[in-house]
């Protein structure tokens, strides 16, 4: 059973019946077959399931557009932040992909009009928790930047995200072939007072892995996966409470990691989402700090009105 004080909120937004690839900007979807809708949309289901059932709970944003095929990627939709007068507000993307720029007008409308929060739209090209990484416990804030073609966030967002988020912070550079976020190669699982960080070396820059090690300090263990497991997304897969959702693929690297804190972990097969369209149960969620189960209100929870049909006609 999950912690009884452990209630992490995530929003999430689920695709369509006309969901499919558009952008096709990343190593997966740019040769993958077309997708299944009615699939993506179980395989979506499931998810919110299982972050539920892991004692977290799900903020449904519905689409509203059949256009706006990478919003069900809400990992890329902002980042909650309190503002220097401690007020709750919302940081917006300013995404790399022209398709998903319109994506930022829906995610303000639905935050004001379901939190009634203020929000502050970046902007350089930022992709929020995609390159946004939380290590020890949330307190500390990995900011990511690519160099190569599949380049998302710049490296000159990162002065103006960063402090906003904690004042703990390190901007760290990755290789953007294949990778494209920092949640595709660097993750953190934590239990109790406990953090150990999932990191394929292969991935960062030259002198960007010694930069990070001195900056996470000697109580996190940093565990070294390959670009191969890399690839099948062991740093996207989802901690929520004492549980990690992941993709299939999780790999037995990872497992010893999560075996290491004494997690559970459930595996999800996201055929369509994932396999195809390049995003995991990281990717799929966007985990609001900050922001108690109180705030939220009742028609937008997944656990009081557990199906799509319920949030939206689309």
């Amino acid at each position: 059973m999950p912690h009884p004080t452990c209630r992490p909120i995530f929003l999430m937004s689920p695709p369509t019946r006309a969901w499919h690839l558009k952008g096709r900007a990343n190593f997966r979807s740019a040769s993958a077959t077309e997708v299944d809708a009615s699939q993506a949309r179980a395989e979506w289901s499931a998810l919110a399931d299982a972050i539920v059932e892991a004692g977290g709970e799900v903020v449904v944003m519905p689409p509203q557009d059949d256009a706006l095929t990478g919003l069900i990627y809400t990992a890329e939709s902002g980042e909650l932040f309190r503002d220097e007068q401690g007020d709750l507000r919302f940081l917006l993307p300013t995404m790399a992909s022209p398709h998903r720029r319109p994506e930022a007008d829906l995610i303000e409308r639905f935050i004001h009009d379901t939190f009634d929060l203020q929000t502050h739209r970046v902007q350089h090209t930022w992709e929020a928790q995609g390159d946004a990484i939380r290590a020890a416990h949330g307190d500390q804030i990995v900011h990511t930047y690519g160099e190569g073609p599949y380049q998302r966030t710049t490296q000159a967002a990162y002065a103006e995200v960063a402090p906003r988020l904690s004042p703990q912070h390190i901007q760290v550079g990755f290789k953007a072939d294949p990778w494209f976020h920092g949640n595709t190669f660097l993750q953190f699982f934590r239990r109790r007072t406990d953090t150990i960080g999932l990191v394929c070396p292969d991935a960062l820059l030259d002198g960007e892995l010694e930069r990070l090690e001195a900056f996470l300090g000697p109580d996190i263990e940093l565990v070294f996966i390959s670009p191969e497991e890399s690839r099948g997304y062991d740093t996207n897969a989802l901690q929520v409470c004492d549980t990690v959702i992941a993709p299939t693929s999780f790999s037995p690297t990872a497992r010893r990691a999560t075996d290491a804190l004494d997690l559970q972990v459930k595996t999800l097969p996201l055929d369509e989402l994932f396999a195809k369209g390049g995003g995991a149960p990281v990717c799929l969620t966007n985990r609001l700090w900050g922001l108690d189960i109180a705030e939220v209100p009742h028609e937008v929870r997944w656990s009081l009105h557990p199906s799509i049909e319920a949030h939206t006609e689309l």
